[in-house]
């Protein structure tokens, strides 16, 4: 009998892949989802793919925000559901995807559309994804500073170092907005966690396990290295949809003592 239901709920899901509406506003009929999507300045999102999933099988129901970043998705069986969002974005020649986020943490629950109701998104370039357990780059809405030691060193950091760098933005951020400078530490033989798309120009700074400071040579590649480098993300992936973690892009910063 258990079967039977998952079955129908999967094939009705499939259904509702090709067959959803675009949403009007309005309260939530029973058996529906709707909501919109805002960017990172409050502005509608048209053309995100927002996904209707459910949690115990298989199927999912698909559709795409309007020019008012709506969306409406109905007849959908009473099982558990998760609401999922992704944003394709060009940003300086290549295509970043972005998980996009809930306004509300209790949003990220699973929910029951028996009575209907509006579950919205808004694009966030950092921060921690509520509900995910995965504590690497996954983890968070923004990108990751992997720290790279570069080769022919006759030093070598131990696991009880650390790295501070420093990240001043070099020119918009992937959503147009200016950015601000950042300081960040991580483990030497790490990654920095959660840094907003962008291009940066980059310091570092060693600390050892008892605190002494020195200034590192960084580089954005094993190659020519300076005090001070510019870094550039890169996707980290090339599909926008179906997963549930984070991690946009990486920026590999490599490093050496004088």
């Amino acid at each position: 009998m258990q079967t039977k239901s998952i079955t129908k709920v999967a094939a009705v899901l499939l259904a509702l892949t090709a067959g959803s509406a675009l949403a009007v506003p309005g309260k939530p009929v029973p058996g529906s989802v709707q909501g919109q999507v805002l960017d990172s300045r409050g502005q509608p999102l048209e053309g995100v793919q927002v996904w209707i999933k459910p949690v115990v099988t298989t199927g999912v129901a698909e559709v795409l925000t309007d020019e008012q970043g709506r969306y409406e998705v109905t007849g959908l069986p009473p099982v558990g559901y998760q609401a999922l969002a992704w944003l394709q974005v060009p940003y300086q020649g290549k295509m970043f995807c972005s998980r996009l986020a809930h306004p509300k943490t209790s949003d990220y629950n699973t929910f029951n559309p028996r009575d209907g109701l509006i579950r919205n998104f808004r694009w966030q370039l950092s921060g921690r994804i509520p509900g995910n357990e995965d504590y690497s780059d996954l983890g968070y809405f923004g990108g990751s500073l992997p720290l790279m030691a570069g080769f022919g060193q006759e030093r070598w950091a131990t696991q009880n170092d650390e790295i501070e760098l420093q990240l001043t933005p070099v020119g918009p951020l992937i959503d147009g907005s200016a950015g601000k400078p950042l300081t960040r530490r991580a483990p030497a033989r790490g990654m920095v966690l959660d840094v907003p798309i962008g291009t940066y120009r980059v310091k570092a700074t060693f600390i050892s396990a008892t605190g002494k400071r020195e200034p590192l040579q960084v580089s954005d590649s094993d190659g020519h290295y300076a005090g001070e480098a510019t870094v550039h993300f890169t996707p980290s992936g090339t599909l926008c949809k179906g997963t549930s973690g984070g991690a946009p892009g990486r920026a590999y910063v490599y490093w050496k003592f004088i």
